[in-house]
């Protein structure tokens, strides 16, 4: 199973998001993206990568102690932006301030080490909290000040989930695998 730990975002955000990338989508044909399907919006917290079924399920025991150290979030998404720098641009995102941020950094962290033990995919770069909107082929992009304000969005998040990830010729498919409430949330 290919796995990822994700923010899930309500229906209605990424309906706004999405409605969004289709107002930006003639800016960046030069750019030939491939844009993220608004089902697919999300903030990835961690990927794990492949992993055989005993330790999907030893992974999903152990994010269970996890999620009740965290509170619930207020996400807020920003201004455009491009990864990895404006001169070699891959990816278009949008910046997600997340609130409180502590909490939200502490449990990345956790997911780090619980990859470690499990022999999944680390990552040792610093997280930074962002929505992908599209994958550039072309390293280009049109003078992103000069384009429409992304919608102003704001919204709680009471968990995260352990995602799977299917790679078809469509493209990736996700499905929820299992829902970790956060500390505030009834179980």
């Amino acid at each position: 199973m290919r796995l990822f730990a994700a923010l899930p975002l309500p229906a209605a955000a990424q309906h706004r998001i999405a409605e969004y990338c289709r107002t930006i989508a003639p800016s960046f044909a030069l750019a030939r993206p491939s844009w993220v399907p608004e089902e697919n919006l999300h903030l990835t917290l961690h990927f794990f990568g492949e992993l055989d079924q005993k330790n999907a399920v030893t992974l999903q025991n152990l994010l269970e102690a996890e999620a009740i150290n965290c509170p619930s979030l207020t996400l807020r998404f920003g201004n455009l932006s491009v990864l990895p720098s404006l001169r070699a641009p891959r990816v278009l995102y949008l910046h997600t301030r997340i609130e409180p941020a502590a909490p939200l950094f502490s449990l990345i962290g956790r997911l780090r080490i619980i990859a470690s033990q499990i022999g999944a995919e680390t990552d040792s770069r610093p997280w930074k909290a962002h929505l992908t909107l599209a994958r550039l082929k072309e390293p280009w992009i049109p003078e992103l000040s000069s384009l429409p304000a992304a919608p102003e969005i704001s919204f709680a998040i009471d968990a995260f989930e352990l995602m799977q990830s299917r790679l078809t010729r469509e493209g990736a498919m996700y499905s929820c695998v299992r829902r970790y409430a956060f500390l505030t949330c009834s179980r």
